[in-house]
């Protein structure tokens, strides 16, 4: 994956929206963070696109900017649109597609304490 945009070692600031324009037919993302702690992308997925179901080693948070798409957890799908939210536990299989042009916010909790 391509290099961190951005440091956690200093004041950053972007559009999110502006940074990821939607490719017709493509899912694009950047990453903006990795650090010991955590990891940020940000995705832009075209309507119809997909990605098969995987797995993460991390808690991962997922906020929707714009958009809808379907997220499916262990099975149970949720429909999330522009500023919704979602949190999963590690390693739990999940897939998605967008059913409208999608942006969203991934972060992945790289540290955990109890």
């Amino acid at each position: 994956m391509a290099k961190a945009l951005f440091h956690t070692e200093q004041v950053n600031h972007a559009n999110l929206l502006e940074l990821t324009p939607i490719v017709q037919g493509a899912t694009v993302s950047k990453p903006l963070v990795n650090s010991d702690a955590i990891r940020q992308v940000v995705f832009a997925m075209d309507k119809g696109q997909l990605m098969s179901e995987h797995r993460a080693p991390f808690v991962v948070v997922v906020q929707v900017l714009d958009g809808e798409l379907n997220f499916t957890v262990d099975g149970e799908t949720r429909r999330l649109v522009a500023h919704d939210w979602l949190i999963m536990p590690p390693d739990r299989p999940h897939d998605l597609d967008a059913v409208e042009p999608t942006r969203f916010l991934l972060t992945m909790v790289k540290e955990h304490t109890a």
